[in-house]
């Protein structure tokens, strides 16, 4: 259960670091609104910030040995945007390859009781 809320985590925080979706902003109060004032963001730790990057790189970044390898085409955009994911944050080794193995196999965990669901349809 755990692992399942990791890569939730580990999902949005990639979907905003590539800019696929927004953080949701807080919407402020009435008495905020009355008053005038906005509300202060929440600052986020440089230690919450490390933490979670490492769950990042735990779950994604970590390089893979891919046996019985086929293709998968990416537009130029994405992929040079995972690219300079897995340049910037991964460790030596880190490569594209298992980068996106890593979260086609995190998707599909994810989502394997709806999908299961679905193909009865």
């Amino acid at each position: 259960m755990k692992e399942k809320d990791t890569n939730k985590t580990d999902r949005a925080f990639l979907d905003v670091y590539l800019g696929e979706t927004r953080p949701q902003e807080a919407e402020p109060s009435e008495q905020a609104v009355h008053a005038g004032s906005a509300p202060t963001p929440k600052r986020i730790s440089t230690k919450m910030r490390r933490s979670t990057l490492e769950a990042y790189k735990r779950t994604f970044l970590v390089p893979a040995k891919l046996t019985d390898r086929r293709a998968v085409y990416l537009s130029r955009a994405t992929q040079e945007r995972a690219d300079f994911v897995v340049r910037r944050l991964g460790d030596r080794g880190a490569n594209l390859s298992s980068f996106v193995e890593r979260i086609v196999r995190a998707h599909l965990e994810d989502y394997a009781e709806e999908i299961e669901e679905w193909r009865k349809l």
